[in-house]
């Protein structure tokens, strides 16, 4: 159940100019929304200047509110702050402000047009108020981005502030529609109500859209509306204007800011902004002007616009400046603009563009130009198509190390196709359809000339062409329906005017072509039964065209054209989705960064991201490889060295759950002739491996890891620059960081990329050094690499989280590297982090705040540091920590599906309820004086018998589990198991503690050998004659576990004959037991030593016993005379250690020599037994010697 390990990897090939749709800052980020949906976030220098930090790749439209919070964290800060963020379709996302993984989405967070995301810390923390073009405001969990509240009742759009009441002493919340109505609001932040207070009534004053708090001054706040900036206080409940400015100029107000309790400033959109002071004289505050800035005329374009935000530096004097950015057509820039006091006016100019801060120097390919559409190729290759209108088809390794330059590298290879000059112009888009009915793998292209393309990528020939479109190629997708035979096995191809073609692959024929429409497509249905195709578009309407005659049968709109398109009967390709063709459990996945300018309705890939599977990676390459014969693998020389190691290697220790994986489909383009390339395939996969840890391993750091990762795998210590690192997060969404001057540097930005890039490193490390033969260094090699990492990088290194090690802590890698984080960091350290960790636990008080992905992951945290490190916690800690991963394994869901039959069961009850197994298991010993041992053990029991199949890989844990517990507490496990054969009070129950035997008896007889006389006294019992109904239904299980018995153990034999069951006690005694009775019988006791084999002869009136230890042979008769039958009565209650208490003599007894009486005990399982050759003589097998005794 070990989660996948994903690593992005963004190579950045171009740069794009910005064009910001909304900005807000927090030293020392400038977080800046983009209108085509991405969020660059920029660090502001000492010298006030911009750099460029990382991009947050999620949202489809563009970003237009942002907003900064404080949320707790695990590291060693307590807290991070947090970007919350908005575009204009709903979505609201959140995500780390620190290396921006994104941490939750909510795609429907509000309905309408967000314009402004608010928080107000004096009112509650936890709640984010989300208003914009709409008459409801989104009342959003902080955390998890869930909706607690839509809070309607007004009359317009909608904005509100949080202000200090001081009659009821206490926040409360006030609201203002576009149209001046202004209300005031309670709300309830725990049960989540809001009461609006009908007592008093406000004024209404002219339309405002934002209103702006005072933060030492919570009873006063700005009203922003296009032409007015009004200031208002609230006294005695009563609304009262103090002053207002109107705007100087043409431009409406656009946004302002409170710096402290007396100043402001205000801003528009052309640049100009007025800095204000507040003067109170009489009772009434009065606007007084300190300096005005105006933008200079730098030969912008009309249509320039620009957006500004205020950042606070901390220092001595706290100075505080605005971050003011230009949108320009062709080269925007920004100016940070410290903020004076004196009384003047300033003309500020752009300080620098973007372009001339990006670290690149962006070079276009020499022989095919720029990269203007990427698709993957089946499972190692990638398609780059080029403004020249040349498509080249090459291996991911090679996209992944050369893309800006991948003419150079390509000469001589069989794996490469070239499409030269493929289209008039540039190439716009790409796929290669997945399903086809013929066996043949083509590429489907579309250019800027309308055309669409057809070639063979296995023997690299053109094979034919559709001019369907006369505007540009926009999109390819493959039809949702692929029972119909004139759909299937073909695409279609969308233009910019939003004409559709459906174009058949294996005919090479173009089926249907759609006109083009003013609005986007949505949607195509697909009801091909009943001969009609429906296309959706964006302004709400449908057209239905009947697939035999070509013809448009109706329009549809509004209400009705909804309807059509909602009925779930048929088959929907959604265009809101990513509909492109591309493997979703690839072993790299690749997607292009693309920014869009909306004035020329074109775009511009600016990188790709090379999302690598690393545990799939490590997986493919052992399972390919495993299928190659050993011995003819020694032989050959033809294989890369490090292949071959492998095949000799104990792969499962770095992959344990080898067994249930499925390796990627062979590549076609990786296929060549045997005879010309034995080997091909399995290299080219080796240069996958070669090429990702070129990129994620920093050099000179260990030299003994380095020296066996580069003499292995041959790989250059060079550094690429156009290659950083990123988090994938919730929904898919991604962040990148910029190109960095020095790859150290990602070290330095955050504990998730520190030990998401660890980690990656640790599982291809691992398996490198496994399959280099190497296996007894693995650990120590990975572990001083990454304890080296501190010394090297500096004071600015951040150590890796422990929160994303939990997630994979089932990985002996990640564990591994937790237990060395921890070694680390020093004692207050510790406490901080535990204390943490602690209130999340379900025991805690406030448990239900915390979800239950916290919950689960504080258990599994703390549940680490007890079994690896118990003296870190504290013993309240401990029981806390116990008694969290009881409730844990006690899951709901599983007990529900354990009840009733079910077909699937949620990832998450799985994870969590196995992880409890285990960590339970493992640190027993820790945890066993804080819970119910038995209880815990039953549950165990429970789930290790469950015959589900859904079910099946918990039953598997459950039993690994008993096994580790068993080695701390043999005894514990012992009676709980006897315990419950003779007592439970149903039949179930009994038979579930006899399975649980069974397992031991198959899988660990050394573990049971010991207590192998108290589970035989308790089988036996289940078998009562007193109790019919109970022999009768134990009776089938019982036998399967006797003869499991004694077909494992020597000291156990049972004649069939005579129904009796004999077994040799490690005191030296004998018990035979009468089957049909279920009671003892003879009590034979004469051995010193332990009874390590017996055996009853054919007749069942004889019986052979031997201590190794003596060592000796006594044979005994089994039937006792009427006075050794009362004597032994009295004797069976005596202490079997005494050898002469029994009444019973032996007929006989031999003694032997032994060459050496030290055997283990797995020798004497399996090595040592009797053998009765007839009545009168047995013989002993004590591994190769052999003895025979006349009786």
């Amino acid at each position: 159940m070990a989660s996948s390990v994903s690593l992005p990897l963004a190579v950045w090939h171009n740069f794009a100019n910005s064009n910001v749709s909304c900005i807000t800052c927090h030293y020392p980020n400038v977080y800046a929304g983009q209108k085509d949906g991405n969020i660059w976030v920029y660090t502001l220098t000492q010298q006030n200047q911009l750099e460029h930090a990382f991009m947050l790749v999620g949202h489809k439209s563009p970003v237009v509110a942002l907003c900064v919070l404080k949320a707790e964290t695990d590291a060693l800060s307590k807290s991070e702050n947090v970007l919350i963020s908005a575009s204009e379709d709903g979505e609201i996302a959140r995500w780390s402000a620190l290396d921006g993984r994104c941490q939750a989405v909510n795609p429907a967070g509000f309905y309408g047009v967000p314009r402004f995301l608010k928080v107000f810390p004096r009112f509650s923390e936890k709640h984010i108020f989300c208003c914009g073009q709409a008459n409801e405001i989104t009342i959003l969990n902080a955390s998890n981005l869930e909706v607690v509240r839509v809070w309607g009742g007004h009359s317009n759009w909608v904005t509100c502030l949080d202000f200090f009441d001081p009659g009821q002493k206490s926040s409360r919340l006030l609201t203002v529609t576009i149209d001046g109505k202004l209300d005031v609001w309670d709300f309830d932040s725990t049960k989540h109500v809001i009461f609006k207070d009908r007592a008093n009534t406000y004024t209404p004053f002219d339309r405002a859209f934002d209103l702006l708090s005072n933060p030492t001054q919570p009873d006063m706040f700005l009203a922003l509306s296009d032409k007015k900036v009004m200031l208002f206080t609230i006294r005695e409940m009563k609304l009262q204007l103090q002053s207002e400015v109107s705007a100087s100029l043409n431009s409406p107000w656009t946004g302002g800011a409170f710096f402290d309790s007396n100043q402001f400033a205000v801003w528009n959109q052309d640049g100009h902004i007025c800095y204000y002071q507040l003067e109170l004289k009489e009772d009434t505050y009065r606007l007084i002007p300190i300096c005005t800035y105006k933008l200079g005329n730098q030969g912008f374009d009309e249509h320039y616009s620009t957006v500004t935000s205020m950042i606070q530096k901390p220092g001595n004097q706290n100075q505080f400046m605005l971050v003011n950015i230009v949108n320009c057509s062709e080269a925007s820039g920004f100016s940070v603009i410290p903020l004076q006091q004196q009384s003047s006016e300033f003309t500020y100019s752009i300080d620098a563009t973007f372009a001339s801060i990006w670290p690149l120097k962006h070079e276009s390919n020499p022989s095919f130009g720029q990269v203007t559409a990427t698709a993957p190729v089946n499972t190692n290759h990638l398609a780059i198509g080029y403004d020249s209108g040349t498509i080249c088809v090459v291996p991911l390794s090679l996209a992944l190390l050369y893309f800006s330059d991948i003419s150079r590298y390509i000469e001589g290879r069989d794996d490469v196709r070239v499409f030269e000059h493929a289209h008039q112009g540039a190439v716009t888009c790409i796929v290669v359809p997945e399903r086809h009915v013929s066996d043949q793998r083509y590429l489907i292209s579309g250019g800027q000339d309308g055309a669409v393309k057809i070639w063979n990528l296995i023997d690299g020939k053109y094979i034919s062409s559709c001019a369907v479109h006369c505007m540009p190629v926009d999109s390819f997708i493959e039809p949702a329906e692929q029972k119909d035979s004139r759909v299937r096995g073909s695409i279609v191809s969308i233009a910019q005017d939003n004409s559709v073609a459906l174009i058949s692959v294996d005919s090479m024929t173009c089926l249907f072509i759609f006109p083009g429409y003013p609005h986007p497509l949505s949607k195509i249905q697909w009801r091909t039964s009943e001969d009609y195709l429906v296309f959706g578009y964006h302004d709400e309407s449908a057209y239905i065209w009947q697939m035999q005659t070509a013809h448009l049968d109706r329009i549809l709109h509004g209400k009705n054209a909804h309807q059509v398109l909602e009925d779930d009967r048929w088959p929907v390709n959604n265009m809101a989705q990513n509909t492109n063709v591309g493997g979703s459990r690839q072993t790299v996945q690749v997607k292009p960064i693309i920014t869009k300018h909306n004035a020329s309705h074109s775009s511009t890939s600016i990188a790709q991201v090379f999302t690598v599977n690393i545990r799939r990676i490590a997986h493919d390459i052992y399972t390919r490889m495993s299928h190659l014969a050993t011995e003819n693998a020694s032989q050959d020389n033809t294989i890369h060295p490090i292949l071959k190691a492998s095949l000799l290697s104990n792969f499962d220790a770095v992959v344990p759950d080898i067994l249930t994986f499925r390796p990627d489909k062979d590549d076609p383009l990786d296929n060549v002739e045997e005879s010309k390339q034995p080997n091909a395939l399995n290299e080219r996969k080796i240069e996958l491996i070669k090429a990702v840890m070129s990129v994620i391993v920093s050099w000179h750091v260990s030299e003994a890891f380095e020296q066996i990762c580069s003499s292995s795998l041959d790989l250059p210590k060079q550094s690429h620059p156009n290659i950083s690192y990123g988090l994938k997060g919730a929904n898919g969404n991604v962040s990148v960081l910029a190109p960095l001057k020095n790859e150290r540097q990602a070290w330095t930005i955050s504990p998730s990329m520190t030990a998401i890039r660890l980690l990656s490193i640790a599982l291809l490390g691992k398996a490198i050094v496994y399959m280099a033969g190497q296996e007894s260094r693995s650990s120590d090699l990975i572990s001083g690499y990454a304890m080296a990492l501190p010394l090297i990088v500096g004071q600015k290194y951040r150590f890796p989280s422990l929160s994303l090690f939990s997630k994979y802590w089932q990985d002996p890698s990640a564990r591994s590297l937790f237990s060395s984080a921890i070694a680390g960091l020093s004692e207050q350290d510790v406490e901080s982090l535990v204390d943490y960790w602690e209130a999340f636990l379900p025991t805690s008080i406030a448990s239900e705040n915390n979800g239950p992905q916290m919950m689960a992951r504080a258990s599994i945290v703390l549940g680490i540091m007890g079994c690896d490190q118990p003296h870190i916690l504290s013993p309240r800690v401990r029981k806390s920590t116990a008694l969290s991963l009881t409730i844990l394994l006690s899951d709901a869901e599983l007990d529900e599906s354990r009840q009733h039959t079910t077909e699937s069961l949620s990832t998450g009850s799985m994870a969590r309820t196995l992880s409890s197994m285990e960590l339970l298991s493992q640190g027993f010993q820790t945890w066993e004086a804080y819970i119910n041992a038995a209880e815990v053990l039953r549950t165990l029991f429970l789930y290790a018998t469950d015959t589900q199949p859904v079910m099946a890989l918990v039953s598997r844990g459950a039993k690994m589990a008993v096994f580790q517990i068993s080695k701390t507490n043999m005894p514990l496990v012992i009676n709980t198991l006897t315990f419950d054969t003779i007592n439970a009070k149903t039949v179930n129950d009994r038979m579930r503690c006899l399975k649980i035997v069974g397992s031991f008896v198959r899988k660990e007889p050394i573990l049971l050998y010991s207590h192998i006389h108290s589970v035989v006294e308790a089988v036996v019992k289940t078998l009562d004659p007193n109790i019919p109904h109970l022999r009768e239904a134990m009776l089938p299980s019982v036998t399967s576990i006797l003869h499991d018995l004694v077909k494992t153990y020597p000291s156990v034999d049972f004649s069939g004959s005579a129904q009796k069951l004999a077994l040799g006690t490690l005191e030296g005694a004998s018990v035979i037991y009468d089957v049909r009775t279920a009671t003892r019988s003879v009590v034979l006791e004469g051995h010193v030593g332990p009874v390590s084999a017996l055996a009853f002869s054919p007749d069942a009136k004889l019986i052979a016993t031997c201590s190794l230890v003596e060592p000796n042979v006594r044979v005994w008769h089994t039937n006792l005379s009427l006075l050794g039958m009362i004597t032994s009565s009295f004797s069976q209650g005596l202490n079997t250690s005494h050898p002469e208490g029994g009444s019973q003599k032996p007929h006989k007894v031999f003694s032997f020599a032994m060459p050496d009486n030290t055997l283990e005990l797995a020798d004497i399982i399996q090595h040592v037994r009797f053998e009765w050759t007839s009545n009168k003589c047995v013989r002993l097998h004590v591994q190769d010697l052999v003895m025979s005794f006349n009786v």
